[in-house]
């Protein structure tokens, strides 16, 4: 299905969950007064902004692939920070309306849920916002945010279930049932199916292969051979853990370097810069880790159009490039496609297949050695008559990142021919933040092809 059509199915199938239900409480609501049907409408409205708020980053394949992460945990940051905004008004309508709520000690059990959910909805907004903060520990904070929201969910639900007054109507009770069967489908898709039973994502460490001191490439090969692996596009990423779970393992995002015409082995190119990566380039060969994946929009096939690629990488930042050239390679590309690399002198990474590269392909790769990427540099690896055919692809460090966007703005390329992908909680990088639609961000970092 495109990506047009299933990001318009997305959009309406979103709006129906937060539209319907208050418009159809505003239908059967009689002859409610004003003052009651906004402060109900407006608790059903924030009701239906936490369910998309939790199914928007749940990892549902389409979505990703249509939006990118960065617009999709875009839309659940501001939807959140929206529908807190909902509950409090709601709060403040229901507390003009019955003065006696002003006091949750004193109020009844439903307005005492009510009063909690709202307490541990304000929580999330403040766990959120400290772990976007520089040092902050993912794993602790990220297992909070989710804690913390679901409590709140529960005890909206419960505040809703014990007041008796949606529930009691027919038809309100079975979109409020619709309403929970979606959230419960996607948690249980999320948190149990995935992590528990899905076979597509079984794999064992085929071998390590050093890249350069501090970077190896984890050789994958499913266990489930006859199913054939997984099936992605070039650039795109998969979680992976070491234990299969529903809580307490962690897992990290990491792209995929190989090509997407081999499905019956994957490569993970990963940089030793902490304790989990690390530990993966001592992993054995024959031990097992699971997969999510693929996510991402981040790809090569969103520039079929184009007359070629420019790809700019900062250090392993490459790693999606390597899987889109391999790609390209092994169909028989024709097109024009330029690679620039800002890395460290002492790492030319994948420095010899990059030369056989170029013999299969049209393909120039330009190292920096220092250098910064900017409107000079791409200048010179892109002539003018060029500029404006060609597709361009970012992935690097936030420097690299706001550099390399800044670059092609200075030089007018059209913004819907630039594509960057970041991933994690730190919000898009603060240079040309709109520039291009497929823009998204990657993990604590900035979009890059490994992270950690």
């Amino acid at each position: 299905m495109p990506d047009r059509l299933t990001r318009t199915l997305w959009i309406a199938l979103l709006a129906v969950l937060v539209v319907a239900p208050v418009v159809l409480m505003a239908l059967r609501s009689g002859r409610s007064s004003v003052a009651g049907m906004l402060s109900v409408g407006l608790g059903l409205l924030a009701l239906g902004l936490l369910v998309v708020v939790v199914v928007v980053p749940s990892r549902v394949r389409s979505l990703t692939r249509a939006f990118g992460v960065e617009k999709v945990m875009g839309l659940h940051r501001w939807l959140g920070i929206l529908a807190i905004l909902l509950v409090v008004l709601h709060l403040g309508v229901a507390i003009a309306n019955h003065p006696v709520l002003l006091n949750p000690l004193t109020a009844t059990t439903p307005a005492k849920a009510g009063w909690t959910s709202v307490g541990a909805l304000l929580l999330v907004g403040l766990v959120a916002a400290r772990g976007r903060r520089p040092g902050a520990r993912y794993e602790i904070w990220a297992r909070l945010h989710v804690l913390l929201a679901a409590a709140a969910l529960v005890l909206a639900g419960l505040h809703v279930w014990w007041l008796q007054n949606l529930v009691t109507d027919p038809v309100m009770r079975v979109v409020l049932s619709a309403l929970v069967l979606v959230l419960l489908g996607v948690l249980a898709h999320r948190w149990v199916w995935r992590p528990l039973f899905s076979r597509q994502g079984a794999y064992v460490v085929y071998g390590v292969r050093r890249e350069s001191p501090t970077v190896s490439t984890l050789v994958l090969a499913p266990v489930h051979l006859r199913r054939g692996g997984l099936r992605f596009d070039p650039g795109q990423f998969v979680w992976l853990r070491l234990k299969r779970a529903v809580v307490g393992t962690e897992e990290h995002p990491f792209t995929i370097a190989s090509s997407a015409t081999v499905t019956g082995r994957l490569e993970l190119t990963v940089r030793d810069q902490g304790d989990f990566s690390g530990l993966l380039s001592t992993l054995r060969t024959g031990s097992k880790v699971w997969l999510d994946g693929p996510h991402g929009s981040f790809t090569a096939e969103a520039a079929d159009g184009a007359a070629g690629l420019v790809l700019l990488a900062g250090g392993v930042g490459i790693t999606p490039m390597m899987s889109m050239l391999r790609t390209l390679a092994d169909r028989g590309d024709r097109r024009t496609h330029r690679l620039v690399v800002a890395e460290r002198g002492t790492e030319p990474l994948f420095a010899d297949e990059l030369t056989a590269l170029a013999r299969r392909l049209d393909l120039r790769v330009t190292r920096t050695e220092g250098r910064r990427i900017d409107a000079e540099l791409v200048a010179e690896v892109v002539p003018a008559a060029e500029r404006h055919a060609l597709d361009y692809f970012v992935c690097g460090s936030p420097s690299v990142l706001a550099g390399s966007l800044a670059a092609l703005e200075q030089l007018g390329v059209p913004p819907a021919r630039v594509h960057t992908e970041q991933f994690g909680w730190t919000g898009a990088i603060p240079a040309q933040a709109s520039a291009a639609p497929e823009q998204r961000r990657g993990s604590r970092h900035g979009r890059r092809s490994v992270r950690a």
